[in-house]
């Protein structure tokens, strides 16, 4: 055989080995890398895998709008009730993103159409269209329309874990906490008055409990509300129930155009309730108050209570 052949084969031969470990090598860690880059969410419906930093995001709720503001993100979707001016109003500026509809029914066409790679859903609202929302893109689902105020903190913390940043989550929910401690620390301690949370629509009023999420912004901050229950929200009850519970301080939240707070300022009964009598009803915002339910939503409802109940800032 001659000597220059073998010495050429053996090089070459060299040279595969070389390649195919280089080439082994770097498919490990490849797959290496995607291992760790796939994270398993749980969330209220189970577990869903969700691999590399998401960046099509579609939000099915106020609250996951503005957890995803804190966080740098915009989604690229949204249920805005078809009221773009909520989103602007939610966030105190205005975003560019796609309409999917109503919170109550987003339209699952339009979503698809975003080919979003992150879909984050209610459980109230959504749990019924979950498998159709996961067929389209990996999806969350998060407790925002009963969700208390622990629930929704934990659910930024979910949702930057969803995106890839679970850490940055962490410190918005600890920067929000100690905002809401110092608030908390101006409140007086001793102070046994009830407050009450009372949505007012045309025809009816909604009282949010103890377990709601303006129930337990007020226990976060050191204050007692009216109805202590297990659900969140009593709905469509009538003046005497609102009688009957006897608010030391109410908040009152409305929507433009008239509602049933309108037409019993002039009743007996109403007259008679305790926060009336004492100059502690105070008419706020519904979307404010309760259809936002998120960290910016908690510390405007401390706020508001130190200043208007408390007069202190």
């Amino acid at each position: 055989m001659n000597a220059d052949f073998t010495s050429t084969g053996r090089a070459k031969a060299g040279w595969k080995s070389l390649v195919a470990t280089a080439l082994a090598f770097a498919l490990t860690m490849t797959g290496a890398a995607m291992a760790q880059d796939t994270r398993t969410i749980t969330h209220e419906l189970g577990t869903t895998e969700i691999t590399g930093k998401p960046v099509r995001i579609v939000a099915l709720e106020f609250s996951f709008v503005q957890a995803l503001d804190s966080l740098g993100v915009t989604p690229v979707g949204v249920t805005d009730d078809n009221q773009p001016e909520r989103i602007a109003q939610l966030l105190g500026k205005t975003i560019e993103y796609s309409s999917v509809g109503t919170r109550l029914e987003p339209n699952l066409e339009l979503v698809s159409a975003l080919k979003p790679d992150l879909i984050i859903a209610d459980l109230r609202r959504h749990a019924a269209v979950y498998e159709q929302l996961s067929a389209i893109a990996p999806t969350i689902v998060l407790n925002s329309w009963d969700g208390s105020y622990e629930d929704i903190k934990d659910a930024v913390v979910t949702i930057a874990d969803a995106i890839g940043d679970k850490a940055k989550g962490e410190k918005v929910v600890a920067d929000h906490e100690a905002a809401m401690a110092a608030i908390a620390d101006k409140i007086p301690d001793g102070d046994n008055r009830r407050f009450l949370l009372a949505v007012a629509t045309t025809d009816a009023w909604s009282l949010h409990t103890s377990a709601s999420f303006s129930g337990s912004v007020f226990d976060a901050i050191g204050v007692q509300a009216a109805v202590e229950a297990d659900v969140p929200v009593e709905s469509g009850v009538g003046l005497e129930r609102l009688v009957a519970v006897n608010p030391d301080v109410m908040l009152v939240a409305t929507d433009p155009g008239g509602t049933i707070f309108d037409q019993v300022q002039d009743n007996a009964a109403w007259q008679g309730i305790e926060a009336v009598k004492t100059g502690m009803v105070f008419e706020v915002d519904r979307n404010q108050y309760a259809r936002f339910r998120d960290l910016r939503t908690a510390e405007l409802i401390a706020n508001d209570i130190l200043s208007k109940v408390f007069n202190a800032k």
